[in-house]
């Protein structure tokens, strides 16, 4: 049976790819941009944009942010 659980937003980085250049014209203004994948604190990975700041192993928590007219989740250092 499937059943809907709330996310905490903690997490540890497991991968990360900055973007140089933009794919699109939206995207442009926010080059470079950080793609990465958190194993979350419930289990699950997820993809997501993150600050350019981190690294492989890095602990993060989950904010979302607009990006290029959409919101989306955004990973930055976990200072706690």
């Amino acid at each position: 049976m499937l059943t809907d659980k709330r996310a905490s937003g903690a997490g540890t980085v497991y991968a990360t790819s900055l973007v140089c250049r933009a794919a699109t014209a939206e995207t442009r203004a926010h080059v470079p941009y950080n793609i990465i994948l958190v194993d979350t604190a419930e289990g699950f990975r997820m993809m997501a944009h993150g600050d350019v700041s981190l690294a492989i192993g890095d602990k993060v928590i989950a904010r979302f942010e607009r990006f290029a007219g959409r919101v989306i989740p955004y990973f930055e250092a976990d200072a706690g």
